[in-house]
């Protein structure tokens, strides 16, 4: 018998009388694909898309292997192959599919078969009510070819299907290999053929249904537990305690940019370690969950675990991630309200209106500092950085350093500087250098006022160290520079009064010719008119000093007073002179500090 001579009213026997059509002996009936569709949906929403695999493969497998039998018997096949295409022909005439075989391979100890499905109405139902798959859906389809093969073939096969409508795909195409040349991922799906029945299915749901409501259950009776404990005062550390005990792993909360976590319970010794290590390398030990509010991340909380999270872990993890979220924002509340105290108090010692002694127990009540003492502000303004993330970094570098925002500008109060230039030179030079590492990307104008003596005067050091930092984003702007108030003594009067803008564009307007001069030829006429200046225009002072003789002094100052178009003799003009220099000087030391 070939199997291209199979026909439908030769293979099928039906009787009208009785309504009973047989194949071969063997009882069949007709379905509508509509009807399956909908039977396909309902077992899919009863035991899941997993557990419904399985049970539709099952199915095919039972149909398939039938048809092998009943095909088998039914003519006499002299060959395998013939007997095999002869099922793909009987599968087609049902209605269920039509099947194109393009290989067909047989050894003896290899099989090998590839083809394509056409209208295969498992992938249009699937389509219909569920829409398009991220994998294969034609279940019935692969048992239906495994057990006719397993009922006609010897040997152990997988079947599998590489392309399918039911994922967007041209065409169905499906592949089958003998169980030695196929793949581990191939031999994935005959876990799927392990005898179980419908009630075992059931029973499995109805058993993960339990367990997912005792995960429930347990997770809403940490987050409980949680949430009383946070409104009892309990700190960030005590709550990590609480998660850490329930999921049995070490946890920690991080925030961007800071070196250290905010908070952490480590359960092992080991952990803290292995915790350093993963954070270097970003290893899988980790398991990161961020921690929002109103589409602001506010922290990370990282739970330390080299095995893969349970499902109730997960759910515990996700309640617990929303009271870590309550906790921050309110801390971060709190943080601003202490800090609107402090700028307000600012606010006060800058308008002069209190009596020392009132201002001084306020600021023992608001402050961490000393107010009897000398103490310094530094403004740290920022671009492309939020304010809060660099508080936050500052304020674990510097933990005895009063630190807090005072609209949208970081500031820093020292306490005790009756320290020398040297020593502010130096802390500012390793400030710098701590927000350059740490914020690559950002640029910082760092400014330090001058040494307040005593508490009414530390607004007048917020002030300088306010201006110093708005000169330096007009002299360098895109770079972070730093400066303290000694580097601009000299023009801080002209900053208090005048745009920062309108002072570089005084001297350069001033010396732009001259220092330009300077610059291409390797000449010192900026540092002749400097000493010039400093001698009040004494020539013979002048050139003892620059061991020059008169006419060639003379000859300089001609030179220079050709690039600076300003008269010399005049009071006005060595004043506007004696400024620009002094503007010029000022940008030189912040050039030579960075």
């Amino acid at each position: 018998m070939k199997a291209n001579r199979l026909v439908f009213e030769n293979a099928i026997d039906i009787n009208p009388r009785s309504g009973i059509i047989k194949f071969n002996g063997n009882r069949m009936i007709l379905k509508s694909a509509e009807a399956l569709g909908f039977f396909r949906r309902d077992i899919i929403q009863t035991l899941n898309m997993e557990r419904a695999k399985g049970f539709l493969l099952r199915y095919g497998w039972a149909c398939g292997y039938s048809a092998g039998g009943s095909i088998e018997k039914m003519y006499n096949w002299k060959e395998l192959k013939e007997l095999i295409r002869a099922g793909a022909a009987i599968h087609t005439l049902e209605g269920v599919v039509s099947v194109q075989i393009d290989v067909l391979e047989i050894t003896n100890d290899k099989f090998e078969m590839e083809g394509k499905w056409f209208h295969s109405y498992e992938a249009e139902e699937h389509v219909r009510h569920f829409g398009f798959s991220d994998e294969s859906v034609c279940w019935t389809l692969i048992g239906y070819v495994a057990g006719f093969l397993a009922k006609t073939y010897p040997k152990e096969i997988v079947v599998f299907e590489e392309k399918c409508r039911g994922k967007c795909d041209d065409y169905c195409k499906f592949v089958v290999r003998t169980k030695e040349h196929a793949t581990e991922e191939q031999l994935e799906i005959l876990r799927y053929f392990q005898d179980t029945s419908l009630a075992d299915e059931l029973d499995n749901t109805f058993n993960e249904l339990k367990s997912l409501n005792n995960s429930i259950v347990h997770s809403d009776t940490i987050h409980k537990q949680m949430t009383h404990a946070m409104l009892e005062g309990y700190t960030l550390n005590q709550l990590l305690y609480l998660l850490s005990d329930a999921l049995q792993c070490s946890v920690t909360v991080e925030r961007r940019y800071l070196m250290k976590p905010i908070g952490y319970y480590f359960m092992h010794e080991d952990d803290e370690r292995l915790y350093i290590e993963a954070s270097r390398k970003k290893k899988e030990f980790r398991h990161e969950y961020d921690i929002m509010t109103m589409k602001k991340q506010l922290g990370t909380l990282v739970i330390l675990s080299h095995k893969a999270l349970t499902r109730e872990q997960e759910m515990i993890i996700e309640r617990a991630v929303t009271v870590f979220s309550i906790y921050l924002y309110t801390q971060i509340q709190i943080a601003q309200s202490q800090w609107k105290k402090k700028s307000d108090f600012l606010d006060e010692v800058m308008s002069q209106q209190s009596p020392s002694e009132e201002l001084i127990k306020k600021a023992r009540n608001i402050f961490y500092f000393d107010p009897s003492k000398n103490n310094r502000v530094i403004v740290i303004t920022m671009e492309q950085e939020e304010p809060e993330i660099v508080h936050s970094f500052l304020a674990t570098e510097y933990l005895n350093v009063e630190c807090f925002i005072k609209n949208q500008e970081v500031l820093l109060i020292l306490e005790d500087c009756k320290k020398d230039v040297q020593y502010m030179s130096n802390f500012l030079s390793s400030l710098s250098k701590r927000v350059m590492e740490r914020f690559k990307q950002a640029t910082f104008q760092i400014g330090v006022g001058k040494n307040a003596e005593k508490l009414e005067e530390i607004g007048n050091s917020y002030n300088d160290a306010k201006l110093i930092c708005q000169f330096l984003r007009y002299a360098a702007p895109q770079q972070t520079q730093a400066a303290i108030y000694e580097n601009f003594q000299h023009i801080m009067l002209f900053l208090k009064t005048t745009n920062p803008r309108e002072l570089l564009q005084f001297y350069k307007e001033v010396l732009g010719q001259l220092l330009e001069y300077d610059e291409q030829n390797h000449a010192t006429l900026v540092h002749t008119l400097e000493v010039f200046l400093n001698h009040s225009g004494n020539v013979n002072q002048t050139a003892k000093a620059l061991n020059l003789s008169i006419p060639g002094f003379r000859y300089r100052m001609e030179k220079i007073e050709s690039f600076l178009q300003e008269d010399m003799r005049t009071g006005d003009g060595r004043f506007r002179c004696h400024l620009a220099l002094k503007i010029y000087y000022a940008i030189k030391t912040l050039e030579n500090e960075k």
